[in-house]
């Protein structure tokens, strides 16, 4: 569970709010990803997730650049923008698994069997895949097909929640005392500026950010944070 904050002391403070909106986001994921299960129309989770996963990616990227990047020789750092990789590959594994549709999940489950088996036994059934796949799909029924990649739509969503957790707790613990000690106020406001937009947005008034101590930075171009705070 990330920090729950009520002020900003510092402008790198703004990240907790970030964490607050990203772990709401998600969790509406998860639930709209665990409804998905018993059927109908996945229209809502998809745009759901889509801003979660584009929010997120940019969110990672921009601090590897921007704040844990000029933090030299720091161990923490170098962590967490590992853990920002790792959370990346599997976001852009969920983002494939989704495109290949219905049947992604029965074609993951035949892919599992054929590299448990060995030598020969796996060199045959892996130039057929497709042919397995198409045969299991017709003895199990289209219904079961789509019940199971659901089912594994699901637990792929709950488990890119859980690991977005430990990049926002380590950073919160250990990354920003960091920024705080090394980094003055006007640098912080750069690195919230940076890991807020991606260089496109254009605000009204020439300042990205408007910083008031114990307020939130305000923005149109942030709304998407702050309506999921």
């Amino acid at each position: 569970m990330v920090q729950e904050i009520t002020s900003l002391d510092s402008p790198i403070d703004a990240m907790f709010l970030m964490h607050q909106a990203y772990e709401a986001i998600s969790q509406r994921v998860e639930n709209l990803a665990a409804e998905g299960q018993q059927g109908g129309d996945l229209q809502a989770f998809k745009q759901e997730f889509d801003a979660c996963i584009t929010q997120l990616l940019h969110h990672s990227t921009a601090e590897d650049l921007y704040t844990t990047g000029p933090i030299v020789d720091s161990q923490p750092a170098r962590h967490n923008e590992s853990e920002h990789s790792e959370l990346a590959g599997q976001g852009t594994g969920l983002v494939n698994f989704m495109v290949r549709g219905d049947e992604a999940g029965l074609s993951d489950s035949v892919k599992a069997a054929v590299m448990s088996l060995e030598g020969a036994e796996h060199k045959a059934l892996a130039d057929d895949l497709q042919d397995v796949a198409e045969l299991l799909k017709k003895e199990i029924g289209q219904d079961k097909v789509t019940a199971r990649t659901r089912r594994h739509l699901y637990q792929r969503v709950m488990a890119l929640h859980v690991l977005e957790l430990d990049p926002f707790e380590n950073e919160e613990a250990f990354v920003l005392p960091l920024v705080r000690e090394g980094f003055s106020e006007q640098q912080q406001l750069e690195m919230v500026d940076r890991l807020l937009f991606d260089g496109n947005t254009e605000t009204p008034g020439g300042s990205s950010i408007g910083w008031h101590r114990n307020r939130r930075p305000h923005s149109v171009s942030c709304s998407w944070i702050w309506r999921n705070v």
